[in-house]
């Protein structure tokens, strides 16, 4: 998925998942202002995953190293490879990145549906 901020007033690209328990979640989201890549090379970029935003807990949350790389030519995508395994059920999540100045946008947002697995291997 390409999320691309155009807007004066940034607004966070939605993008709702869906995905089976002990499955592997695995998505890339390049980021662009306009046309322009958005370099995340030094950003500290977290997912968190929770039954609803304010005073949940976090029931999956993702950083760098720990299920999100940062690739691509221009260092502008987010790659997600891990594991979901948290109760079947409706959560929330977003894509917040901390750059080195200490700023914060929050990129994408969405429902994150986990369905119970039919098959235990």
């Amino acid at each position: 998925m390409s999320c691309n901020n155009t807007n004066a007033d940034f607004r966070p690209a939605q993008y709702n998942i869906q995905i089976w328990r002990n499955d592997t979640w695995s998505n890339k989201f390049a980021l662009f202002t306009g046309t322009t890549p958005i370099n995340l090379t030094g950003a500290n970029v977290e997912i968190q995953v929770r039954q609803t935003p304010s005073g949940s807990t976090a029931y999956l949350t993702l950083g760098i190293g720990t299920g999100i790389t940062i690739g691509g030519t221009n260092h502008n995508e987010i790659n997600i490879n891990s594991l979901v395994n948290i109760n079947a059920g409706s959560y929330v999540y977003d894509i917040a990145v901390q750059f080195a100045d200490l700023s914060e946008k929050t990129y994408v947002w969405g429902t994150f549906i986990v369905y119970e697995d039919i098959t235990k291997i």
